[in-house]
């Protein structure tokens, strides 16, 4: 019995220290220049975010995003605005304050990358072999 709550504890504790390594990204994030917002917060057990855009008043939601685990993998899904649905990306490398995930098999990006700059600027990416695109956010809540 002692054993098997080793265990959980164990598988509990990795847990929360795996997923704590994703908490920069809490918050209320703006492109710089731009009216577009990512809004991070906790979720129960995962990382979620609303992309969206203000256009003359009104909020439009261009992107819902979720980081979550699946086994001892952690997944990037992203849900653009659209009919296409939820599209996951394999989180392949992670370390303070920045993550890289990736499916090659997508379309476009095939890789999608944040690093938190300092404490109030994130980077983040998006691309293939032949494209690249990046943004910068300012965080401001």
């Amino acid at each position: 019995m002692k054993s098997v709550l080793l265990v959980l504890m164990l598988i509990s504790t990795y847990s929360l220290v795996r997923q704590k390594e994703f908490s920069w990204l809490v918050g209320t994030w703006q492109e710089e220049g731009k009216q577009s917002f990512e809004v991070w917060k906790w979720d129960d057990n995962f990382l979620s975010a609303e992309s969206y855009k203000m256009k003359e008043g009104s909020k439009i939601i261009t992107e819902e995003i979720k980081l979550i685990k699946k086994g001892n993998e952690f997944y990037y899904v992203t849900d653009v605005a659209g009919p296409q649905g939820p599209v996951e990306f394999k989180i392949t490398s992670f370390g303070l304050g920045l993550f890289t995930a990736e499916n090659p098999a997508h379309d476009f990006p095939k890789k999608i990358s944040y690093e938190k700059i300092d404490d109030t600027h994130l980077k983040a990416t998006i691309g293939d072999a032949n494209k690249t695109i990046g943004y910068t956010f300012i965080k401001i809540k």
